[in-house]
């Protein structure tokens, strides 16, 4: 039932939708590239059924601004999951897989980055977009190259990275994280956000680590990768392993798992966290371009200066 209630809502979103410029946000936050799903979701997100989806979820600094919220204040405030866009779940040591769009940006002489920003305190929430220089780093990525995007001649291919759940969270909590996009093509600064939030556990669906090459060779996903949850996905998710767990210094709260904890992880980061938090700051009046969301087709490429987004079609 879920199934065609997603494949209706997507046959209705394309036959409204047209090309339009846009830039970019993580659609998935734990993706399955073995499988070709999504496991988890950021905050707030609408899914790509929904024609406004960029008008609503691309959140944009630029300027380098002083000061702005970390997080979209209208989409990604508070951990607003659903059942079809849930929350993803992990656990301490976990090679994690993350997927967006390249939007047009494909650069293979000198890619731009993207940083997987974290706290080691489940209390702390980011609250503004100075704390790229003070938070945690769990990983960094390429954001598109033809080493991470699946057909580097389609504007909207499917990319993706791997990154590694630190090993000091605690299983039992959920933490905060921020995925941060330095595009930079503005020569003041231009750099987007997409938070989201990780439950941890002693226990979760792995993905076996293998070199990207392997992984690209096993195809794109098909157009129901975005689209919410299904009966085959709630059952992948429920197939789950143990790593073993970890303490954090920031807790009291010993590992659930019974197995011996894994070696501490350095972060790539050499920044402390923060001590405090901030308190929460007015968004910048920076505007987001307005944009439908794409399909995962093949097409050919434009400009790389361009970010297109074009109807699907099946």
């Amino acid at each position: 039932m879920i199934n065609g209630v997603i494949k209706a809502a997507f046959a209705a979103w394309a036959m409204g939708s047209a090309t339009v410029l846009a830039h970019s946000w993580t659609d998935c936050t734990k993706y399955d590239p073995v499988n070709r799903m999504c496991l988890g979701y950021p905050r707030g997100y609408p899914g790509r059924t929904n024609p406004n989806t960029n008008t609503l979820y691309t959140y944009l600094f630029s300027g380098s601004p002083a000061s702005q919220t970390m997080c979209n204040p209208k989409q990604q405030a508070t951990m607003n999951y659903t059942s079809a866009f849930p929350i993803a779940t992990v656990q301490p040591g976990e090679t994690v897989y993350t997927s967006w769009e390249q939007n047009g940006h494909l650069n293979n002489a000198h890619p731009t980055k993207v940083d997987i920003l974290y706290y080691p305190d489940a209390s702390k929430q980011f609250a503004d977009v100075t704390e790229r220089n003070t938070a945690m780093v769990a990983g960094t990525m390429d954001f598109a190259t033809d080493a991470n995007c699946y057909n580097p001649a389609d504007p909207n291919s499917v990319c993706f990275g791997s990154w590694t759940v630190p090993t000091d969270l605690v299983p039992g909590n959920t933490y905060h994280f921020v995925w941060f996009w330095y595009f930079n093509q503005n020569p003041a600064g231009e750099w987007y956000s997409t938070c989201f939030d990780l439950k941890v556990e002693s226990t979760s669906h792995v993905v076996a680590a293998k070199p990207m090459a392997q992984l690209l060779a096993l195809g794109a996903p098909d157009l129901g990768y975005a689209l919410g949850m299904t009966d085959t996905i709630l059952s992948k998710i429920a197939d789950v392993t143990s790593l073993g767990g970890a303490s954090s210094p920031y807790s009291s709260a010993e590992p659930t798992s019974s197995e011996a904890p894994m070696s501490s992880q350095a972060p790539v980061s050499s920044q402390a966290p923060a001590s405090s938090q901030a308190p929460a700051l007015p968004m910048s009046s920076a505007p987001a371009e307005s944009a439908a969301p794409s399909s995962y087709s093949q097409a050919p490429s434009p400009s790389p200066a361009k970010c297109i987004m074009r109807p699907v079609t099946n």
